[in-house]
């Protein structure tokens, strides 16, 4: 086994362990060519193990396994391998896993309570209109700029 590829051994190590997952001959052959391309491109082989037999097959195979392992091969390659995608801020710091120790945790930014905000923007409802007004008062005074006009209010009241 150790004169064969990369891609190859993975895929018969896959089969190995659950055998609804050997590949043979050519199919083995063809994709293991594949696996070998994904292992020099980043993926690892937990990721490729993940992407062949991370999910169960199908309940009623309509074509050949290899074809499906093709397929997931085929869906997974197209974007870049998972170690490759952009770290978050907590994971660009350390690799994962790394004990951090006395270091204070990462915490996304800040979050503010727009409707507190806009709650403490309208203090009180104007009074007039025997209360049924509803308008935001006017600074210093129970009453709405409308209803002071009405009211003849000039002041704070």
């Amino acid at each position: 086994m150790s004169n064969q590829s990369p891609g190859v051994n993975l895929l018969l190590a896959i089969g190995a362990e659950n055998p609804k997952f050997l590949l043979t001959g050519k199919t083995l052959t063809d994709q293991g060519l594949t696996v070998t391309g994904m292992l020099l491109e980043g993926w690892t082989e937990e990721q490729l193990r993940h992407v062949v037999a991370g999910r169960a097959l199908p309940e009623q195979v309509k074509t050949t396994v290899g074809a499906i392992v093709a397929r997931r091969l085929r869906d997974a390659i197209v974007g870049p391998p998972p170690s490759m995608v952009p770290k978050l801020p907590a994971q660009a710091a350390e690799p994962f896993g790394t004990a951090r120790g006395s270091e204070e945790t990462w915490t996304p930014p800040g979050w503010t309570d727009q409707a507190a905000i806009d709650l403490q923007r309208v203090s009180v409802e104007c009074n007039g209109e025997d209360g049924m007004c509803g308008r935001p008062v006017r600074p210093g005074s129970s009453f709405c700029w409308e209803c002071s006009a009405v009211y003849g209010i000039s002041g704070p009241h």
